[in-house]
């Protein structure tokens, strides 16, 4: 199933759809974390593929890329 939601970019807001669907937690979670869409209603809305700390939401055409990263070591 495909669900196309048109949402505003100020303050895109959707009710989630975990309580139908529990396999859909995983996917609402990402595209908080990549597009800054938040599902009213999700149980555990939190950063899954980001850092906690980390600023905007990459996957927007509105975002701006940081100057610098900060890279650790692979060792």
């Amino acid at each position: 199933m495909r669900l196309k939601v048109f949402l505003p970019r100020e303050n895109p807001t959707v009710p989630s759809v975990y309580w139908i669907w529990h396999s859909a937690d995983w996917q609402e979670r990402e595209t908080f974390d990549m597009y800054g869409i938040i599902y009213e209603g999700h149980p555990n809305l939190k950063r899954l593929l980001m850092p906690s700390d980390w600023v905007g939401y990459p996957l927007r055409k509105d975002y701006v890329s940081p100057d610098f990263f900060e890279l650790q070591d692979a060792y």
